[in-house]
């Protein structure tokens, strides 16, 4: 047995006891299959393996996989866009394990919150839709298991601090994860269950800042990082930080640190 609510980036299913699939792969997707209850088998470019109660794995794009689900389990899937899967992952994408390890009641739990909003409308509603793909991507982000990772100068992105209202803090920890992209204030303020002027009111309140002022500055601040201990070149840097333009980059950074991102890289290298 099969339940299923799909999104524009997202997949999410249970399968139930006696559910079996043939071997596929996905082009575009990555898949991260849990067993919630009993086990699932797995068979892996050919290699049959077995996923415990409270276990996961993670097949990438045109890795052939087959999932069967026997009497008395349950197991759990989300397919994530490539393109969604690598905001998860940043830079860090070898860090992520293939093999991962859950609580399956709380997966149970949030599983049934993700869905719930899509199966109680038609499922042509967008803002519902965003809001069940940003619970997905921030339990991803709290939960996924990551192995040793290359050092580096992590970037220095401002504190990431709780203001005791849930839903602010929810789309500030959207916010700090997809700073890089486009992101709506349509988008957060269906977040924050505020009308646009009131959720850009009460984010400055808060913040201190505008919503985009807000993000501007993550871009900024993580553009001095990569001036700083990266050679990229200032286009590549303003393309990786979603400015429109190298020109639009440029005159954000001086606005906000009252230098060239040249100048800024040259005095870090010499200092």
């Amino acid at each position: 047995m099969k339940m299923q609510v799909v999104t524009e980036n997202i997949e999410l299913c249970r399968l139930e006891e006696h559910y079996e699939e043939i071997p596929h792969v996905h082009e575009n997707w990555v898949q991260l299959t849990f067993a919630v209850r009993g086990g699932s088998s797995v068979i892996t470019q050919g290699t049959s393996g077995f996923i415990p109660e409270g276990a996961g794995i993670v097949h990438k794009p045109m890795q052939e996989h087959q999932i069967r689900v026997d009497e008395g389990s349950c197991a759990i899937v989300i397919k994530m866009r490539t393109s969604l899967w690598e905001t998860l992952q940043h830079e860090e994408a070898d860090c992520i394990t293939v093999e991962q390890d859950i609580n399956p009641r709380e997966l149970n739990a949030e599983f049934q919150r993700w869905i719930a909003p899509l199966l109680l409308t038609d499922g042509d509603d967008r803002s519902r839709r965003s809001l069940t793909e940003t619970g997905v991507l921030l339990y991803l982000t709290r939960n996924l298991k990551r192995g040793d990772c290359p050092d580096k100068n992590p970037p220095c992105l401002p504190e990431l601090h709780r203001t005791g209202d849930p839903y602010m803090d929810r789309v500030l920890e959207y916010i700090h994860l997809s700073y890089t992209s486009s992101i709506s204030i349509e988008l957060l303020s269906s977040m924050a269950l505020r009308s646009r002027y009131h959720f850009i009111r009460s984010f400055k309140a808060v913040t201190g800042f505008s919503p985009y002022q807000y993000i501007l500055r993550l871009r900024i601040q993580r553009s001095k990082y990569e001036l700083e201990y990266t050679e990229a070149t200032i286009s590549a840097i303003s393309a990786g930080l979603g400015f429109a333009s190298t020109s639009q980059f440029y005159r954000a950074f001086v606005k906000i640190t009252g230098m060239a991102p040249e100048q800024y890289r040259l005095e870090r290298k010499m200092g």
